[in-house]
């Protein structure tokens, strides 16, 4: 079992890029807020506010085909079959969580060493 923020994320996936006006206009109508790929080619980010019971996740929309769902797909099926590598990151993690407990920006810094780490391995 990997360790965890009690905040998941969520990928939508979509057919096409071209669906995506349609899924912006359809997330806007439940209120989020569109806040395009934030630097990410390949999979757009969403927010919201004044939702508290919705503060759980984080949701992003990727199209089937872009390298950023394949890469989440390939990380997800990675950590499935390599327990040493759920060992390290989950207590990073549970690090990174006690170090900056309300800080977004340096709880992701701190992990993406071995984010980087998994995705190199991923490329072998």
């Amino acid at each position: 079992m990997l360790e965890a923020q009690p905040i998941i994320d969520i990928d939508l996936v979509i057919a096409q890029e071209t669906d995506l006006s349609m899924v912006v206009e359809k997330l806007a109508s439940i209120g989020y807020v569109h806040e395009g790929n934030l630097g990410i080619e390949g999979r757009e980010a969403f927010a919201y506010s004044g939702k508290e019971y919705l503060q759980c996740h984080h949701l992003y929309v990727c199209p089937e085909n872009s390298l950023e769902s394949k890469r989440h797909l390939a990380f997800r099926d990675y950590l499935r079959s390599h327990p040493d590598a759920v060992a390290i990151y989950g207590a990073t993690k549970i690090k990174v969580a006690q170090l900056f407990p309300k800080n977004i920006e340096s709880y992701m810094a701190y992990k993406t060493s071995v984010i980087e780490e998994i995705d190199k391995e991923l490329e072998k």
